[in-house]
């Protein structure tokens, strides 16, 4: 699907703001093209991963690595372009808690762990992007592959990491 022209740093990230709003947690990105023509970006959260060991919150706008679940329809993510040398925000909201089924609860248990992400130390934005834009792949070759669609597509990721302050109130 995507020409072999580009290359993984013609489209760069940078968050621009973290910030707590209600029950939701807002992150804005900036993405820069480098490239001399439009590229395509994957602009919905399509994953959200909280490790609570070093309190780091990846929100991953990509569809690799998610699992096909057979008999389901699949809904696409909204793609979206910057043009040639010119640069795009994406405004993301997330809960401000993470509730997953518990790894600790016993086989014939059911329990559920909530992770708040209020002490997030460290935000991780992955953007997947082609240098094409998204269509439906009906080659057979293509068909045969287990990944989702929009998995399929992506030529690269762009990678954004801000840290965020550390310093809390004395008491809190």
């Amino acid at each position: 699907m995507a020409s072999d022209d580009s290359k993984p740093g013609d489209l760069t990230a940078a968050i621009l703001s973290v910030a707590p709003v209600d029950t939701r947690l807002q992150v804005v990105v900036r993405l820069q093209n480098q490239a001399a023509r439009a590229l395509h970006y994957v602009a919905d959260v399509r994953a959200t991963r909280y490790d609570p060991a070093t309190r780091t919150l990846t929100l991953s706008l990509s569809d690799e690595g998610r699992e096909v679940i057979l008999g389901l329809a699949g809904k696409l993510p909204r793609f979206r372009h910057v043009d040639p040398g010119s640069q795009a925000e994406i405004h993301l909201s997330v809960p401000d808690k993470i509730v997953k089924l518990s790894r600790s609860a016993g086989s014939d248990e059911l329990a559920f762990e909530t992770q708040q992400l209020s002490d997030v130390r460290e935000v991780v934005v992955e953007v997947a992007w082609a240098d094409v834009p998204y269509y439906h792949d009906t080659r057979a070759s293509a068909l045969q592959d287990a990944r989702l669609p929009a998995a399929r597509w992506e030529q690269h990721k762009a990678r954004a990491t801000q840290r965020q302050d550390t310093q809390r109130a004395p008491g809190s």
